[in-house]
């Protein structure tokens, strides 16, 4: 709880001013009610949704296959494996 802390001025001032730039607050209506949770940019992956039991956003996890960076990563093993001359 202390790093929440020691980041709310930062976090309610990111929050207005995206408010302020995207949405013409406080001039205009806000119809999304996602945009009034201030610390919703706040480490949350790109378009996670927060339930950990998502399929769409843990895939990779619950059903045991490999994420994308896996995937890159292995690629990479195999192009240096096949430039060593390890790999036909």
């Amino acid at each position: 709880m202390r790093r929440y802390h020691e980041e709310l001025p930062r976090t309610i001032r990111e929050h207005r001013r995206h408010m302020r730039e995207l949405h013409g607050w406080p001039k205009d209506p806000v119809t999304c009610i996602c945009d009034l949770q201030a610390g919703r940019f706040r480490k949350r992956p790109a378009f996670g949704c927060g339930r950990s039991r998502c399929l769409l956003c843990h895939g990779e996890k619950l059903l045991q296959r490999p994420s994308v960076k896996d995937r890159i990563r292995r690629g990479r093993v195999r192009d240096s494996l096949a430039d060593a001359g390890w790999e036909s």
